[in-house]
């Protein structure tokens, strides 16, 4: 049996690095991390020698944890058996062997054909004894366990390691897609396999298994491509272990006929022995403008998509939590020939979570608004959360803005995010950060969201039976609007909440302004109608996209997913739960506004976005704006009569509208009113709201 080397997945590289290089030649490398999916339980994976190469190598960051640089996934993860196991006494298992919870070695078994002799080479005689408990050590050794192989008896020699009887290789999927065809043109995709992930399927590694006499074997291919017409749905691929890449399969579909540009989507089921063990997938955009013979398309996986740049976006960003906490990962996506990394980028705050972070931010600015301090406080927020950006963000951004400015318009940018509170919008756009001082408006606030068009999204949610994913894959870039549903708080001495009387004229403007739409009260019985798709109007079923809230909302401020809209005669809260059990919500698929005015107590909490944001956007919104904190009653009415005005009114894109908006700050009460900037948008960047008249 070899020694093995454990190493943890979470030590960083450079401890990982330094364990290494103390293993000797025969010794394997067994990495050590805790299964997500069961508490206490640990997956154990063995390391090939490309990964000892990727760890040894000198791009990867030597801070970044052992396990992320290696990409591991549940399952991935290798088979083990106690040493007592049956099949390690006789001699048929190949893999890592375990004592309890202790790794002990790395078995070559042996098949009955290679018998060679009762004991297979290896001598059970006694249990290897348990080590004694480590001493703490500095972090090059933490996590690093050395298992002695059992002793050879005297008079034997070791005999040579057979071949293992069965092995597995990893491999990415391949998948050729144009990048934009014409309506009803057909056309093939090419799958297979491939050694390195493809631009835009990344995440999407595969464990397949080598037949014990290492000849070609078969993987089922199986191909989903919604709305176009598949010749084939279903191929065999072959597989040969000695050359991975040498065969591909070809599936022959047509596009739909459709009058405008639609963004379809193509994915790609891998399995072996009947067993499903990897999925890839492809942006494709059908076009009656398309080229003949358009270029490979690049988007797909799990990255963000190249939306339609017919409403363009020139920087995606995608910001992903870490295992760790306060971890970040990003990536960039842009159409335009800027440098972008090579590397995974990575961050980390140093002493708090996404959520503190956050948290604390937020009460910051709310404490300010209408005082002589707030434009000093939001400078240093600015400042303290573009230090916690990474310096890729900026070296990316730069390029990008250059271009967009050259063009005569600002850049767009879109923050594809797994967290809904860090307010990235808020980063400053200063000389330290921005050195090009052409590039900002020195008439604007500098801050990222009032300088650039700017919008959020979440990753796309997990696909459903029916093929259904809320959040959608990307935002909607247009929105046909006929009808406002209007949720008006109206509290009354009794309910012991304050009077809004702003939000209730800005319920009545909204209502006369954009008919036919509904004045709904904030009441449960009729927002629960409404939420429920039961609400009607005169006897006619409520149609509405957009759902506005003009009301008092709450949050515990140690816990933003207990946010909720309060109810004028309930104690019972609006919450992420029961927004994500509403019917309207998925068959109407609005844009929902929660302009959730000040409300006065011990925290100067309002309303945080967070986990509303998440729900909605699950529950199928297509897009969301809700303040991150604390709003002043007046200006956040202005605010809302203003964004519709210019969205709705004249045709503009949210997004620019969003940014003008924050830039009120700079105009407001000396600069002393935080509510302009407290607005964060869900949607892409360039989404249009067109107005559709009702008959």
């Amino acid at each position: 049996m070899d020694p093995v080397v454990v190493l943890d997945a979470e030590m960083s590289v450079a401890a990982a690095r330094s364990a290494i290089s103390l293993a000797g030649a025969h010794e394997m490398l067994i990495v050590r991390r805790p299964d997500p999916r069961m508490p206490g339980a640990v997956l154990w994976y063995s390391l090939t020698p490309d990964d000892r190469d990727r760890v040894l190598g000198p791009t990867v960051d030597d801070r970044m944890p052992l396990g992320i640089s290696l990409d591991l996934h549940e399952h991935g993860a290798d088979k083990v058996r106690q040493l007592d196991d049956a099949d390690v006494v006789d001699g048929h298992w190949t893999g890592l062997v375990i004592d309890g919870g202790r790794p002990v070695g790395w078995m070559w078994g042996v098949t009955v054909e290679q018998d060679r002799g009762p004991t297979r080479g290896i001598d059970f005689g006694a249990r290897l004894p348990m080590a004694p408990p480590p001493d703490a050590a500095p972090e090059p050794t933490r996590g690093i366990d050395f298992a002695e192989p059992p002793p050879m008896a005297a008079d034997a020699e070791a005999p040579p390691a057979p071949a293992p009887a069965t092995e597995s290789v990893q491999a990415f999927p391949r998948v050729d897609v144009p990048e934009t065809v014409p309506p009803s043109a057909t056309f093939d995709v090419v799958v297979g396999l491939s050694q390195q992930a493809q631009p835009g399927v990344q995440g999407a590694k595969m464990i397949i298994a080598v037949p014990a006499d290492h000849s070609t074997s078969q993987l089922t291919l199986q191909i989903k491509a919604e709305n176009f017409t598949v010749a084939q749905v279903r191929q065999d691929l072959v597989f040969d272990p000695s050359d991975i890449a040498a065969h591909t399969a070809n599936f022959q579909l047509t596009a739909p006929a459709v009058a405008e540009p639609w963004q379809g989507r193509i994915e790609v089921e891998y399995s072996q022995n009947g067993l499903l063990i990897g999925t890839a997938w492809r942006e494709i955009l059908v076009a009656p403008d398309a080229p003949a013979q358009a270029p490979t398309s690049t988007s797909g996986g799990e990255v963000a998509v190249n939306l339609d740049q017919t409403v363009p976006i020139d920087l995606t960003v995608s910001i992903s939590r870490g295992e760790a906490a306060g971890t970040f990962l990003w990536t960039f996506t842009t159409p335009h020939p800027v440098q972008l990394p090579d590397e995974q980028v990575i961050t980390h705050l140093e002493q708090d979570t996404a959520e503190t972070f956050a948290l604390r931010k937020i009460r910051e600015m709310a404490q300010v608004d209408g005082n002589p301090t707030a434009g000093l406080r939001i400078a240093g927020v600015a400042t303290e959360v573009a230090g916690v950006m990474p310096l890729w963000f900026w070296k990316v951004l730069a390029p990008v803005w250059r271009i967009a400015k050259d063009a005569e318009r600002l850049p767009t940018l879109l923050l594809v995010s797994q967290e809904s509170l860090v307010p990235w919008e808020l980063a400053t756009t200063d000389e330290e950060f921005i050195v090009d001082r052409t590039l900002v408006d020195p008439a604007a606030p500098q801050l990222l969201g009032a300088q650039a068009i700017v919008g959020r999204w979440r990753p796309a949610g997990p696909e459903t039976p029916s093929g259904i994913r809320r959040p959608s894959t990307t935002p909607a870039e247009s929105m046909a609007i006929s009808s406002l549903a209007v949720v008006v708080g109206e509290f009354g001495p009794s309910s012991g909440m304050k009077s809004l009387k702003e939000a209730i004229e800005e319920g009545k403007q909204l209502t006369t302004t954009y008919q036919p739409s509904v004045w709904v009260k904030a009441t449960a019985d009729e927002v629960a109608s409404l939420l429920k798709g039961e609400l009607t109007d005169r006897g006619d079923p409520v149609v509405a996209q957009v759902l506005h809230v003009a009301s008092h909302g709450e949050v515990d401020p140690d816990s933003p997913i207990n946010s909720g809209l309060i109810l004028s005669d309930s104690s019972v809260r609006i919450d992420e739960s029961i927004v994500i059990g509403s019917s309207f919500t998925k068959s109407a698929a609005p844009l929902v506004f929660l302009n959730c005015c000040q409300l006065a107590t011990e925290t100067g909490g309002a309303l945080i976005e967070g986990g509303l944001a998440a729900a909605f956007l699950r529950a199928g919104a297509r897009a969301f704006v809700a303040p991150l904190w604390n709003v002043n009653d007046t200006i956040a009415k202005d605010t809302a009569l203003a964004f519709y005005a210019e969205t709705i009114g004249n045709g503009r894109e949210v997004g620019d509208v969003m940014r003008e908006l924050r830039g009120r700050f700079s105009t407001l009460d000396g600069q002393n009113q935080t509510t302009p900037l407290a607005y964060a948008y869900y949607g892409h960047p360039g989404l249009i709201l067109t107005r559709q008249e009702t008959h």
